[in-house]
Order: C-alpha cells, then structure tokens, then sequence
C-alpha cells in the first residue's frame, strides 16, 4: 500500500487545541489528523492509502469531513465555516512516487466569540466521538448551520425549525418537550386559542412569524437575544436523544 495526503483548511471562530489524530473507520483512510493554528483555522489531514487521483481522494473526504466539523461544532457548540481544500500529495501509481499541488487559499471567519481552549481530558474524548459517524449527520449539520448565524433571532429560528423536525411539526409537541425538560418554563395563553398554553420559546417563534397585537419587533428580537443561551442547550439535548 502507498499513502498520500489530502489537505483542507476550516474557519473558525476561536479554538485551540493540541493535534489530535482520528482512526476513522474507512478502508482508504489510514488516519486523519486535526491541528489549530492562530485560533482561527483548522486544518484537517487525510492520509489516504491507495488513493491516486483527486477525484477519488475528494469523494473519500469530502463526506468524512462534513460530519467531522459537524460533530465538533455540535460538542463545543462552536462556530465552524465551511472547508476550503488546501493542497494534497497523492501517489501517481503503486510504485511510491508522488505529486504534489499546493493551493493558496484566504480563509477568513468574521464571528467574533472568546477562544475555546480544549484540554488534554476532552480532546481524548473528542477523538474517540469523532471516530464514530454520527447517526443522524443531518440534525448536527443544521444545528452547526444555525449557531452560525450571528443574528439572534436568526440563530433561534434555525434551532426552532430542528425542534419542529424531531416533533412531527407539532407546536404542541415541541412545548410538551420544553416542559418536561424544565419545568418551571413561562408559558402564556396564546392569543387567537386562550385554551392552548405556549411556552415562552414558542411565543417567540410565533411573535416572529405572526403579528400580534401589543408585541413589537424590538421587544421580541430583545427577548430573545436573553433566552437563545438557554434554548440552545435544550436543543442540544433534543438532538442527542433523537439518536
């Protein structure tokens, strides 16, 4: 077997941490090996065995990848842009002899936020997580894209949407969800159907969503910005129990 590598940088929005090496359970991957530099960039390293041509090394990584920063962003709850791919050295044949392509690549990352600083403990921890793919890929990738959003409410819309994924697009089953979770949750009538109690996530949504009489935009977009912290841990935990 002859090995080779595949290269890619990822934006960041403050993370620091040791190399860590990942034994992912792919035939053509040897290992991948993550590494921080100036708390802004990660680089990502395929080492791929037996892979000759770029087309075959990007269909290998490409997937790999996309749950590998998806999982990471969903445990540090950490803003990740999307991958650029930075150069490879990939094998021409069995014999052994190589080529090699650099690509100048700018990754830039405007989300502002205090670094992550993972110690010894968790990056152990995380290396064994992001050796296994994550059973439902799709809930972490739109999770990933919604803490992305700097806007608040933007941000909490996006999580919401989850919510309404994992409870059959039931406005009651997403609050039947708030409430067993933390049960001292605010909830009022909702205007149109006073019988009907919403939590005060789901207001919210609705107050974004709907015209309601005595509510303006400032006043809801202020309320939010003060409970999107608290709404995102409980969506955490709604998506990792949906696996």
């Amino acid at each position: 077997m002859v090995t080779g590598t595949y290269e890619f940088i990822v934006p960041v929005s403050g993370l620091r941490l040791e190399q860590i090496g990942i034994a992912y359970p792919h035939p053509s991957v040897e290992k991948i090996v993550l590494d921080t530099h100036d708390e802004k960039q990660i680089t990502v390293v395929f080492h791929l065995t037996d892979v000759f041509t770029e087309e075959v090394a990007d269909a290998v990584a490409r997937d790999i990848l996309a749950s590998i920063i998806n999982r990471l962003a969903f445990e540090l709850d950490l803003s990740i842009g999307e991958p650029h791919l930075s150069g490879f050295s990939l094998p021409k044949d069995a014999s052994g002899s190589s080529y090699t392509v650099s690509k100048s690549v700018l990754a830039m990352w405007d989300v502002l936020a205090p670094t992550i600083v993972v110690d010894a403990p968790r990056q152990q921890e995380l290396a064994m997580l992001l050796e296994q793919p994550f059973a439902r890929a799709d809930l972490q990738s739109a999770y990933r894209f919604a803490i992305n959003q700097s806007d608040a409410v933007a941000r909490f819309m996006f999580l919401y949407n989850i919510l309404l994924q994992l409870h059959n697009d039931e406005q009651g089953q997403v609050d039947d969800f708030f409430r067993v979770r933390t049960v001292s949750i605010s909830q009022s009538p909702r205007p149109d159907k006073p019988h009907i109690m919403e939590t005060v996530y789901t207001r919210l949504r609705n107050e974004v969503s709907h015209t309601r009489a005595g509510v303006t935009p400032d006043q809801t977009r202020t309320e939010i910005a003060a409970n999107v912290a608290a709404f995102q841990a409980l969506e955490k935990v709604a998506i990792s129990q949906a696996v």
